[in-house]
């Protein structure tokens, strides 16, 4: 008897527990940006090389070494520009990798020898050179900003529509109040190319496979408005943009990158890389 007012207990209990599936009303609060709240800082290291630079290679290792340590959170872009009897084109080194943009960069900052780069352009003033480091800084430089407070975190979709146009759209969660203007850069990379590269022995590597290549700009080289100071958490911020897209990119190899800066010092706050769709 006993047995039995027990079951008859557990199955009134069940029939009595409320269904998960049904919603009487409509849920009615705040709903939290959980991606932004959930990124973290990200690592934007500007690799400024050339394909008749026998150092070069060493500063893409160094990158990779890191993406091994640290995965997504480092991004690595190889601007190809600097000086011409590094970049230039030959019978031997026949692929032109360098662009209007990068060039642009290149003189802005100064790098006038390679391998060098910038790691979320930290230290830039408008005299000196604080912002450049050789590969072998890289790392301490990149700990010490995962390791900074995430001021503003993205989102960002690409794809490319009949194979002809870029489509991308950018959005941005302030994580702290900012006093100062934001600007934001799209631009598209790609990887796997393989075409010649001087190596550090002095022999030329026919079959090296160039990585982080950028490619172009879908802004302009400065970026476009983003936000205008102050900027404050649960600010809506967002930017849709369109490029004509190369058919000799692959998409499976490509993507783009998005970085936010300070206008002012143009130090980088967030970056993020999504693929190409």
């Amino acid at each position: 008897m006993k047995q039995l007012l027990f079951s008859i207990g557990i199955i009134t209990l069940i029939f009595m527990t409320p269904s998960c599936d049904v919603i009487d009303q409509p849920f009615k609060g705040n709903i939290q940006d959980t991606t932004s709240t959930q990124q973290q800082r990200n690592v934007l290291i500007e690799d400024f090389t050339g394909h008749r630079c026998k150092n070069c290679p060493k500063a893409s290792k160094a990158i990779e070494a890191l993406v091994d340590a640290y995965g997504s959170r480092i991004i690595g872009l190889a601007i190809h520009a600097g000086p011409g009897n590094f970049t230039n084109t030959n019978a031997d080194y026949p692929t032109d990798f360098t662009t209007p943009e990068g060039k642009a960069i290149q003189n802005f900052f100064g790098t006038n020898f390679l391998p060098v780069g910038m790691v979320n352009r930290e230290n830039w003033t408008a005299s000196g050179n604080g912002h450049w480091s050789p590969y072998t800084n890289w790392p301490t430089l990149s700990a010490e900003a995962i390791d900074s407070t995430l001021r503003i975190a993205l989102e960002a979709s690409a794809i490319v529509v009949n194979d002809t146009v870029l489509e991308v759209t950018t959005e941005g969660f302030p994580q702290t109040p900012l006093l100062h203007d934001l600007s934001v850069v799209v631009l598209i990379k790609e990887s796997n190319i393989v075409s010649p590269q001087l190596m550090d022995d002095d022999t030329r590597d026919t079959n090296y496979v160039h990585m982080n290549v950028l490619r172009d700009l879908v802004t302009d080289t400065w970026g476009a408005s983003f936000g205008v100071s102050p900027i404050i958490p649960g600010d809506e911020l967002s930017k849709n943009f369109t490029a004509k897209w190369n058919t000799s990119w692959i998409k499976s190899n490509a993507a783009v990158v998005v970085y936010v800066f300070n206008p002012t010092n143009y130090r980088i706050l967030q970056v993020i890389e999504v693929p190409v769709n």
